[in-house]
């Protein structure tokens, strides 16, 4: 026996205990007014050999009482909303067309979800929406007070690559895979049911749910759809733990399915949709081509062409992502221009330094400002460790004001220094470390590629060298020039603790101040031999009352 002719052995054989495991995964729920959640789902995974990625391929139905239009139906793929891959389900039966919108979201908490296009995971699945259109309800379940349904919602799509997503745990191979359900059905949508469009809060009481779902079993050895018995309980699926082992009910009736559904797809054409049914003798469901793209193929009857797009297809340019840009665009240049820069001003040596570095800085802490502001309105909530850190470094910023207006007038006042000084030198060197570690966790949270934080931390790692040995540079100059001052019998410049409150020695309107030489001018000037000092102090404070009025 040659090696293909054992690897085509060996692929039938593993394609007969795919198929003999296969048993159908459904969930269906009833429940009446207390939290009415009139849903339903079933759920098949295929291995798609041209992606080597597995797909999800669900089916969802949501039913509908006297043509109402009001409310939604989900399903999360997660245990929790946190991070949950959240399919959600909404329209109006009576429009034109019947169309039924299929939103793809997900949470950073107990939170409204909001669209993938906007959060931008860093794992961004493809979900092909291949049917989604309210139907005339023909099947067989009856409610108690309501009646029959008037409208089933039908969605039908592929999620490509699902054991992908970044943010929950998730396996093809699990017999418990976690999920979520939940609806509403009071949310007046007043005809706006686009995919971005605000949910209310689910409902209580019997509104939402957490499911164990046996994604093991639910594999197929051609891409599906599974069928849903709406008047029938859960398959594979259980509510409050593991679920049961398969029956042998349960895989007879799946590998009558499957071949139902191989016999369709080798006749050349596929069966007509069926109605919501509620037996097993039903006719098949309509099968998919072999990993055919969603709405490729013959025989898509979406006649809602927007509906049908990937979800994911490119994300428009709207006023919220430009906001989001420039909350961020704020940041770099506040903590990568503008700080760095006022430091290295103040020790620059120039004799405007200190008017330089308390103009740059202040810019810096507006566009801060500025872009906390633009933050908190885009998220409309502080639920994260960025957001946390962000409000820190936002308050860490107003007390370096407030020290470096206080030292200012304190030294004005008593020609003195105090702890203010050093409070405000090292408060700065925390909140820039600070500002830079939470501009890459934006980077992170927008999504961009490694090479783009790569290169920031690059920059940042280079200019927090670079002050550092700038700093340094300068005090080693400012200690040589105290001690020539002492060879001179001029005054000598502080040492120790005392060189740190050099470094942010300021001066008022009439008093002149010289970082790069360490001196501070004495109240009374200096000796009156000096006179070209003097006329050169005399020349500064000009230029300083110049910059003091900006």
């Amino acid at each position: 026996m040659n090696w293909a002719t054992r690897c085509l052995l060996a692929s039938t054989t593993l394609l007969s205990a795919v198929a003999s495991a296969y048993r159908p995964v459904q969930f269906v729920k009833h429940t009446g007014e207390a939290g009415r959640a009139d849903q339903a789902f079933s759920l098949t995974q295929h291995y798609n050999e041209s992606t080597g990625e597995n797909d999800l391929w669900v089916r969802m139905e949501a039913f509908r009482y006297s043509g109402d239009a009001k409310g939604w139906a989900a399903l999360g793929l997660g245990p929790w909303m946190t991070g949950a891959l959240m399919f959600i389900l909404y329209g109006d039966p009576t429009a034109p067309g019947a169309p039924l919108t299929v939103s793809v979201r997900t949470a950073d908490g107990h939170h409204p979800p909001l669209p993938l296009t906007d959060v931008k995971p860093p794992f961004m699945p493809d979900v092909d929406v291949t049917y989604a259109q309210f139907d005339e309800y023909s099947g067989g379940f009856n409610h108690a007070d309501m009646g029959k349904p008037s409208h089933v919602a039908v969605a039908d799509f592929v999620v490509r690559g699902y054991d992908g997503w970044h943010a929950v745990d998730v396996s093809n191979t699990s017999t418990r895979q976690p999920f979520i359900w939940s609806s509403n059905f009071k949310q007046d949508f007043e005809g706006d049911y686009s995919v971005d469009r605000h949910i209310d809060m689910h409902m209580f009481g019997l509104g939402f749910g957490f499911l164990f779902v046996d994604l093991q079993n639910a594999a197929v050895p051609e891409p599906m759809y599974g069928e849903i018995r709406d008047t029938e309980s859960h398959y594979g699926i259980s509510e409050i733990g593991d679920p049961d082992s398969p029956t042998d009910e349960e895989l007879a009736s799946g590998k009558a399915y499957i071949d139902r559904m191989t016999q369709s797809s080798s006749g050349g054409s596929a069966p007509p949709r069926p109605e919501a049914t509620s037996s097993a003798e039903a006719p098949p469901l309509e099968p998919e081509h072999k990993d055919e793209p969603a709405g490729s193929g013959a025989g898509t009857l979406n006649p809602n062409p927007e509906v049908e797009q990937p979800v994911h297809s490119p994300k428009q340019w709207n006023l919220r992502s430009f906001m989001w840009h420039l909350h961020g665009a704020l940041m770099v240049f506040a903590f990568l221009i503008m700080y760095p820069l006022g430091t290295y001003l103040l020790r620059s040596g120039r004799p405007t330094a200190f008017n330089f570095h308390w103009t740059i800085q202040a810019l810096g802490s507006a566009a801060v400002g500025i872009s906390a502001i633009i933050g908190y309105f885009n998220s409309h909530s502080i639920s994260i460790t960025h957001q946390y850190a962000g409000l820190v470094i936002v308050l860490a910023l107003a007390s370096q004001i407030l020290l470096g207006w206080r030292h200012h007038v304190f030294f004005v006042q008593t020609k003195g220094k105090n702890w203010l000084s050093p409070a405000h030198i090292w408060l700065g060197r925390v909140v820039l470390p600070l500002g830079f570690v939470n501009i890459i966790t934006g980077l992170k949270l927008r999504q961009y590629g490694w090479f783009t934080i790569l290169l920031v931390v690059v920059v940042m790692l280079v200019e927090l060298v670079g002050l550092f040995w700038y700093v340094r540079g300068a005090r080693a100059r400012n200690a040589r020039i105290d001690a020539g001052a002492g060879n001179k019998g001029m005054p000598i410049g502080q040492t120790g603790a005392e060189a740190e409150e050099e470094y942010f020695q300021l001066a008022g309107d009439d008093d002149e101040f010289s970082d790069s030489d360490g001196e501070e001018a004495s109240a009374g000037g200096r000796a009156n031999g000096a006179q070209s000092r003097a006329e050169e102090k005399r020349e500064q404070s000009k230029r300083l009352a110049q910059l003091d009025k900006v």
